[in-house]
């Protein structure tokens, strides 16, 4: 059996925007490890999906922090650069523009990453929630080794 899976990312009006093939499984069904997903399957999936969904979601915020909020003017761009920003299913860079401010208003800057609005940490909030039931136990151990269950003392009958 061959198993398609596809993300449709509608815009807010229900209006289809894309659709995209996330991944495709051809499933057995003879054994018993055959049945649902493996780890490895469900591990491509979530990465495969987080990052469709962040990329549409970064290239939505970026087109909309395109033009001047004031008087709708395409903002110049000053520079290109890129941004990375770590979720629980993989590190996913994005790219990053800078853009000059417009004219219509003063700033204190000349101009801006947008990005830097949107990615205040570079790294998702639910990673960082994981990372001391993951990682604090394993350093733990590291730092604080367990007490050495057998010490060297005196054998018995040699006293």
């Amino acid at each position: 059996m061959r198993v398609k899976l596809q993300l449709v990312i509608c815009h807010d009006d229900g209006q289809e925007e894309t659709v995209t093939d996330v991944i495709t499984l051809n499933k057995h069904n003879q054994r018993i490890e055959h049945l649902g997903l493996s780890l490895a399957e469900s591990k491509q999936l979530l990465s495969t999906l987080q990052r469709h969904l962040l990329q549409q979601q970064v290239t939505t915020f970026l087109d909309t922090h395109a033009t001047c909020p004031d008087c709708g003017t395409p903002l110049k761009l000053k520079a290109h650069g890129s941004r990375s920003f770590r979720t629980l299913f993989g590190t996913f860079t994005f790219s990053s523009p800078r853009f000059e401010h417009c004219d219509c208003t003063g700033h204190k800057t000349t101009s801006f990453r947008p990005l830097s609005v949107l990615l205040t940490e570079p790294v998702a909030p639910e990673l960082l929630y994981m990372l001391p039931c993951c990682v604090l136990p394993f350093l733990v151990s590291v730092w604080y080794p367990p007490a050495l269950s057998h010490t060297p003392s005196r054998e018995r009958g040699n006293a």
